[in-house]
């Protein structure tokens, strides 16, 4: 149950009234939505000052509010901040909700008639590049899941948020954790709805029912993608995320929805590599991940990324973390991963797998997901491996691709005879089931233990996109130790 909250507050004053007359607000939607007076200090004006309280409520209960200076432009909260969408306690389960990107924009549509509005209680992301909110906003995105029941039971959600980079980039991240597939866009000609209605107050209602279904790659318009198709002929593609290895970045980046199936030969390191790779994007990139491990209990697995992590031991033995460092790192890792836990669960289907993704998705923001292996997942065959497996791959992509996430598959090649003390080193021709593992990734590697040399290859068989990476292979060397990766100086 939520927290109430008790503030000072004041009925608005004449002057109040007219600020937001000023903005289109007459004062019954003010009042309706029990706007108040208040005095509070401004970080940015440096002392106190007038200023309109805007409330939030969950459940009847006032749980935060957020205060715009008046009649200078400056923005505080109490302590604590919001956490839910402004306007959550007049939402009506089961009909469209509208998402804006401020208050006097959710005000705006009250006033123009329309229901079922609310606005983001923290704006647009302060950290945005390429189009895209930063992994370190993430946390920011709290409100989608207090939400959650709303949300699902919602027919379809538009997302009318500012024109502007930082707007869009909201847009995009609260796509990504609604689901693209549910998400409608609202496009306009000023920068956001107040101003637009300020200047033709009809045309709201027409934007909104012009909104078109979000863009899913594969299932728009190319028009859809005017402005995407600008940004990339102004900057180009870049790369992918860096993997923490400069030799590995040369063949293999990674990008957000895609899908990469790591193979190799049992206790020749993928897991380790993926679970490297993890945190290595964890910690210089803040991404978070969902993990659905079969061969691992949530505690082992946890144990394993601790010691990636601090590079040293989590039992006992040689170069062993201190307590000290094993509560630090077990911090690190409660704030960067989620686990799909399986025991118990005989078998698990895809549909669980990824029902719970998209709550990690919501609850955490999660950007990457590891599926490892996929031979523990019941595909209810009721045709040919090889047609399940494509079907299941094909599910794969199209969730990726509307949540925004990069998925890791990992999957063991089928059994080859040994001929000599080394095996042939697999790719994804080899992968036990199907060839379609090869025609459905975009990522294709394998991590294969070379016991004569000594070193670790990582080897590209596929890359569907070249400013990706490109087919290749590098090494790496492995520390049992700490059971990590390093770069293999001899290989440059």
């Amino acid at each position: 149950m939520p927290q109430a909250i008790r503030v000072e507050q004041s009925n608005l004053g004449h002057e109040h009234y007219q600020y937001l007359l000023q903005r289109g607000i007459s004062p019954n939607t003010a009042d309706s939505m029990k706007l108040f007076a208040a005095n509070k200090f401004f970080a940015k004006l440096d002392r106190n000052s007038d200023a309109i309280g805007f409330p939030y409520y969950r459940e009847g209960k006032l749980v935060a509010v957020k205060y715009r200076s008046f009649p200078e432009k400056a923005f505080t909260q109490d302590a604590g901040g919001a956490h839910d969408f402004f306007g959550l306690d007049l939402l009506e389960k089961g009909k469209p909700i509208i998402i804006v990107e401020g208050e006097i924009d959710c005000l705006t549509l009250m006033e123009a008639g329309i229901s079922n509005v609310v606005s983001v209680p923290s704006g647009a992301p302060i950290k945005v590049a390429d189009g895209r909110v930063k992994p370190e906003e993430d946390k920011r995105f709290s409100y989608v899941w207090n939400a959650e029941e709303f949300l699902v039971a919602a027919p379809y959600v538009i997302l009318a948020t500012d024109q502007d980079e930082a707007g869009q980039a909201l847009a995009e991240e609260l796509a990504r954790r609604i689901g693209k597939d549910k998400c409608r866009l609202a496009k306009f000609p000023t920068k956001d709805l107040n101003e637009l209605y300020l200047s033709n107050p009809k045309e709201v209602q027409s934007v909104l029912v012009a909104a078109q279904p979000y863009p899913v790659a594969g299932l728009s318009e190319a028009s859809s993608y005017a402005d995407r198709l600008n940004s990339l002929y102004a900057r180009g593609t870049g790369k992918g995320a860096s993997t923490g290895y400069p030799s590995v970045d040369g063949i293999y980046t990674i990008a957000p929805a895609q899908l990469t199936v790591v193979t190799g030969y049992p206790s020749h390191g993928k897991s380790n590599f993926v679970d490297q790779l993890m945190v290595n994007l964890a910690r210089d990139n803040e991404w978070t991940f969902a993990v659905c491990s079969f061969e691992n209990q949530p505690e082992i697995h946890i144990s394993r990324l601790m010691e990636i992590y601090t590079k040293k031991r989590f039992f006992d033995g040689k170069n062993r973390m201190t307590q000290l460092e094993a509560d630090e790192a077990f911090k690190w890792v409660n704030d960067h991963f989620i686990f799909i836990d399986t025991q118990g669960e005989e078998p698990s289907t895809l549909d669980s797998i990824l029902d719970r993704v998209k709550i990690a998705v919501k609850r955490m923001g999660v950007r990457g997901l590891v599926i490892d292996p996929y031979n523990y997942i019941d595909l209810h065959r009721e045709t040919t491996e090889t047609d399940a497996i494509s079907q299941m791959l094909t599910r794969v992509q199209k969730f990726v691709k509307t949540y925004d996430l990069h998925c890791w598959f990992v999957a063991h090649p089928a059994k080859i005879n040994r001929a000599g003390v080394e095996q042939p080193r697999p790719d994804g021709m080899s992968i036990s089931g199907s060839m379609a593992w090869w025609a459905k990734t975009d990522n294709g590697i394998t991590v294969h233990r070379n016991m004569t040399a000594g070193y670790v290859e990582i080897a590209v068989w596929k890359c569907r996109h070249r400013w990706v990476g490109t087919q290749g292979e590098t090494t790496l060397l492995y520390d049992k130790v700490s059971g990590t990766y390093q770069e293999n100086l001899d290989a440059f």
